[in-house]
């Protein structure tokens, strides 16, 4: 039974480890000073509410230490409790622990010199009428491995000023290593090959080159398109979306969307996607199921059957074919998992088989998600038809997610094979404390646009990475206050500026010279959509082409 939180004072021991690998620092886990959730069940700590537990660890050098937790379960179903390592927030191995008898679960770690918050992570709490699932941990051993320092007890305010000057400089070299990243990733060498009208290479022609579109696609939902009071606003709303964003999310959310049974809002959507397409922007569309009431039609009265469910994904994804290139079928359903993404994904195939398939879910960015990584491998165990993975970032909501976890996440889901998809990014500038971060202070107007920049740098720097959407692009509509990258009067925030200026100035490619003996220009551009403009004696030729990723990039163009 699960029993309410009791605080005893630390204690530690130093005992001998076996086999000669040397000495071990012990934590009994009733007395460990990191303690979320739990009660002390006889000598174990039985976390619950996927709590964590675990303590602050002295590493004098940086070294490989194997950390050890003795821990029991009992399972809810057949499904036994998960637990995560977690240093300093950032979860990393998950393991199965089966048993109702205490067994070893060992880990093993890179640890820089510093204080460490080193905790075990319950991921999988649940409870039923008659069963409950469970995590006890006895105690938690570190060993020094290798030669490595002998580990320490280290104090949480000593950990607290360790980790601020420790984030601060891996926050630096993060940046640093994504700034050289975004060179290797996001361009390819191109060239502009001039001749005249025998073939032969025209030398010293002047050659104009700027891109007109990123591939990458940055987006916003834009759901405040046409819904401000005056034409003047409503103008203004579209012209700040095209004028920094190539990609939109446009909503389908069941509950409004059809207010009345057999008739869907159709006729606004319809708007929305030919302004889209007048002004080169693709579209997503979001979502179309969700187990949550702004999911589920007031007329159902509950979740709909899955034979009007199929209905709606059918509809929908045939009328828009060729039209709303990608799809989140199912909104979060690793949390709300009473609509599954077995069927709806394979009708949604079906309905459109060129349509991208997004899976997306939250609190990914906080530790991981395990739970979300599970379901997507089990989904592709099971034929499940997706095709990239959308990772919200903004749970919780304060929090500013230090940059090496950021990039260790993306890199784990990197490893399920599918493109990643940054799908609603909110900091905010409405004054909230700052959370998780070495960084301290309240989320202002300063502290969204550094944070936005610098997020965004990360994401654009990592190989999988293919989209980044804001979520709300004015506060006027926002669903977190001071969500918005324009103030209610619509005016830019300094976060719409210094993203303007990173995505289409820093991050765009705008060259000029002349060819050489071989009629050859050549650059390395972002890829994108390009406009050359190419001048000899006067006369100007102008040719459209693409910068590819890892593709002969050489373009043709004769001049008289």
């Amino acid at each position: 039974m699960k029993r309410s939180l009791t605080y005893i004072v630390l204690a530690i021991s130093i005992v001998p480890m076996l086999q000669n690998e040397g000495f071990a620092l012990t934590i009994e886990a009733e007395r460990a000073r990191v303690k979320t959730v739990g009660g002390r069940t006889g000598d174990s700590w039985n976390l619950w509410s996927n709590g964590e537990l675990g303590d602050y660890v002295l590493f004098p050098a940086a070294g490989r230490y194997r950390v050890i937790a003795y821990a029991r379960g009992s399972p809810l179903g057949a499904t036994w409790p998960l637990m995560s390592i977690s240093v300093d927030g950032i979860v990393g191995r998950t393991v199965t622990v089966e048993g109702r008898e205490t067994n070893s679960h060992e880990f093993e770690i890179e640890a820089q010199s510093g204080i460490h918050r080193i905790t075990f992570v319950f991921q999988n709490d649940a409870v039923s009428d008659k069963e409950d699932r469970n995590l006890y941990i006895d105690r938690i051993e570190v060993y020094a491995l290798e030669g490595a320092a002998e580990p320490a007890l280290g104090g949480e305010k000593e950990w607290e000023e360790d980790a601020r000057r420790r984030g601060a400089d891996l926050e630096e070299e993060v940046l640093e290593q994504a700034r050289v990243s975004i060179e290797r990733v996001r361009k390819d060498d191109a060239s502009i090959r001039v001749v005249d009208a025998e073939g032969r290479p025209v030398e010293e022609a002047t050659v104009a080159v700027e891109q007109l579109r990123h591939d990458f696609l940055f987006g916003c939902n834009i759901y405040m398109f046409d819904r401000y009071g005056s034409a003047e606003e409503n103008e203004l709303y579209k012209e700040r979306f095209r004028n920094l964003f190539n990609y939109a999310t446009t909503g389908f959310y069941w509950r409004n969307y059809e207010r009345e049974r057999g008739k869907p809002d159709y006729a606004y959507t319809d708007k929305v996607v030919a302004w889209c397409e007048e002004n080169d922007i693709r579209l997503k569309g979001h979502p179309l199921l969700w187990d949550h009431e702004a999911g589920e039609p007031v007329w159902a009265g509950g979740q709909p059957s899955p034979e009007i469910q199929k209905k709606r994904v059918d509809d929908i994804l045939r009328r828009y074919s060729g039209r709303i290139e990608f799809w989140e079928v199912v909104n979060e359903p690793s949390h709300c998992r009473d609509v599954r993404i077995d069927e709806p994904y394979r009708w949604a195939r079906e309905a459109d088989p060129e349509a991208y398939l997004i899976v997306n879910d939250y609190y990914v960015m906080a530790d991981g998600c395990p739970k979300f990584f599970d379901l997507l491998q089990e989904a592709k165990r099971n034929g499940v038809p997706f095709d990239g993975i959308g990772i919200q970032a903004h749970e919780p909501r304060t929090m500013r997610f230090p940059l090496n976890q950021v990039r260790a996440i993306l890199d784990k889901y990197a490893t399920l094979g599918k493109e990643l998809h940054i799908t609603e990014f909110t900091p905010t500038s409405a004054g909230q404390r700052i959370t998780r971060s070495h960084v301290k202070g309240r989320w202002d107007e300063a502290a969204q646009a550094d944070y936005a920049v610098k997020f965004y740098t990360v994401c654009f720097a990592h190989p999988a990475v293919v989209a980044v959407t804001w979520w709300d692009l004015c506060d006027a509509g926002s669903w977190l206050k001071g969500g918005g990258l324009l103030r209610k009067d619509l005016s830019p925030k300094p976060a719409y500026d210094a993203l303007k200026k990173l995505i289409h100035g820093q991050w765009k490619t705008r060259m000029e010279g002349k060819t050489d003996q071989n009629g050859l220009f050549s650059f390395r551009g972002f890829h994108g959509a390009y406009r050359a403009k190419i001048e000899r004696d006067g006369s100007v030729v102008e040719k459209r082409f693409r910068v590819k990723k890892g593709e002969n990039n050489t373009v043709n163009v004769v001049v008289r």
